[in-house]
């Protein structure tokens, strides 16, 4: 296969199960997008990890296989899957770094620990709002993390580009909530309706919406101050090293609208401003400023 049709696949596919971050990605430099693209497409098949398994072995097993794969595309043995291959330069090189990679798997195996049917949770067991806010930073503000390590971005960019992912984390959490209620199992660590402690099938009476939107803009003031972490630190005199950073952008963009109906995620479009966000993310990257 040829280097743009892979290319051309990694995009398809980018698009169908993380249409937002893939769309920031495009904005990286052109010789980076086919690894940050295998990174957010890695991301996904350990997301889905815990949303799959119905026991937490069978999770930590997939988890160990990635692990393995991750291990021998690092040494320049022979990797099994695709995405190892894709991401086993960056990784020979030094531009990963095998340990922001292993936090990314160890994150998503403590998922695996909180797997729950569809019961209530004890009140003790109930994930608090700052636990909410570090498995956000554990996972989608990792990732980011790894984005610009892999563009060789200063320090100053790779704190704010894990902000950034962080805020894009805690504003999904809140949009994911009535995905989250209508699942078997729902993952505590990243639940809303379980730190709200709400029974199985989302909110049914008035006080029990408040309370979830109430929840709800704590999180999202959570969001903000990432938001506004990564415009303080965040500016670049290099646009090479925006793609990770423009998170934050989309993140405003949801939070927003988000703010438009309450705070509610179940008032709330699927994607919203998503023909618009093209435009300011590409306004962003202009100014060089996430």
């Amino acid at each position: 296969m040829s280097e743009e049709a892979g290319l051309d696949r990694l995009l398809a596919e980018g698009r169908r199960l993380d249409p937002d971050r893939t769309l920031c990605m495009l904005f990286a430099p052109a010789a980076r997008r086919a690894e940050l693209l295998a990174l957010v497409l890695l991301n996904q098949e350990l997301a889905r990890v815990a949303e799959t398994v119905r026991q937490p072995l069978a999770g930590a097993i997939r988890l160990r296989f990635w692990r393995d794969q991750l291990a021998a595309a690092n040494a320049g043995t022979t990797c099994d899957h695709a995405l190892a291959r894709i991401l086993a330069a960056p990784l020979r090189e030094g531009r990963l770094p095998v340990p922001e990679l292993e936090a990314l798997i160890d994150a998503r195996q403590s998922e695996l620990d909180g797997l729950l049917e569809k019961d209530s949770v004890p009140t003790g067991l109930r994930p608090s709002i700052a636990a909410l806010e570090a498995h956000a930073c554990a996972t989608s503000g990792r990732l980011a993390r790894a984005m610009a390590r892999l563009l060789d971005a200063p320090d100053a960019i790779v704190i704010a580009a894990e902000a950034a992912g962080t805020a894009y984390g805690l504003v999904g959490m809140v949009r994911a909530t009535p995905f989250e209620a209508a699942r078997a199992r729902r993952i505590r660590a990243r639940s809303l309706l379980d730190a709200a402690g709400l029974d199985p099938g989302g909110p049914e009476r008035a006080e029990d919406r408040d309370r979830m939107c109430a929840l709800a803009r704590s999180l999202l003031g959570r969001a903000e101050a990432a938001i506004d972490d990564v415009r303080a630190h965040g500016r670049c005199a290099d646009r090479g090293f925006l793609a990770p950073l423009l998170l934050a952008t989309v993140a405003e963009a949801q939070l927003r609208a988000l703010r438009r109906v309450g705070c509610d995620p179940y008032r709330l479009p699927a994607r919203p401003g998503a023909a618009l966000l093209p435009l300011r993310l590409l306004y962003a990257w202009s100014c060089r400023r996430p």
